[in-house]
């Protein structure tokens, strides 16, 4: 029983490299490219750059996202603090404004199961699995079948 609780923390950690380090890639690497479709003339006026993007568009795909991104952040900082149920809440509010929020799934999952409630971890580790698979990216859907089975085991041992 120990062993597996003391392989938790180095199976989130893995996670944590595997997932939340590329999603902060793809941020700034998005973050990049929105910018450029924009010029700002003399005038102080934005102009979209050659008709090639709408501004109105763009606010439109980029504002839920970096919302959910920054309630994902805001979830993170609280487990780092050890509020998990601010962190449950912060996780919740991402996957409520992007229900593909696979790193949201996993980290409340995790959350949640150590706070008591397995069954919830595990179901949204499957999410995150689900998630991970439809995108093709079956390193990070299996590391999440890994991280549900810790938990499985966990309540299997009485550690939740």
């Amino acid at each position: 029983m120990k062993s597996r609780t003391k392989r938790l923390p180095l199976i989130c950690g893995i996670c944590f490299a595997v997932i939340v380090c590329p999603v902060i890639l793809y941020s700034v690497v998005k973050a990049q490219e929105q910018s450029a479709c924009n010029v700002v003339e003399p005038s102080e006026q934005v102009s979209d750059l050659n008709g090639l993007c709408s501004p109105s568009n763009q606010k439109q795909d980029l504002e839920p996202m970096v919302s959910a991104e920054e309630f994902f952040r805001r979830g993170r900082d609280f487990d780092r603090q050890g509020k998990s149920q601010e962190a449950i809440a912060e996780y919740t509010r991402a996957i409520e404004l992007d229900p593909n929020y696979a790193e949201a799934y996993f980290f409340r999952g995790n959350a949640l199961a150590l706070e008591g409630q397995p069954q919830k971890g595990i179901e949204d580790a499957q999410k995150a699995v689900a998630i991970y698979q439809s995108r093709g990216n079956l390193e990070r859907a299996e590391a999440m079948m890994l991280h549900e089975k810790m938990i499985r085991e966990g309540m299997q041992e009485g550690e939740f």
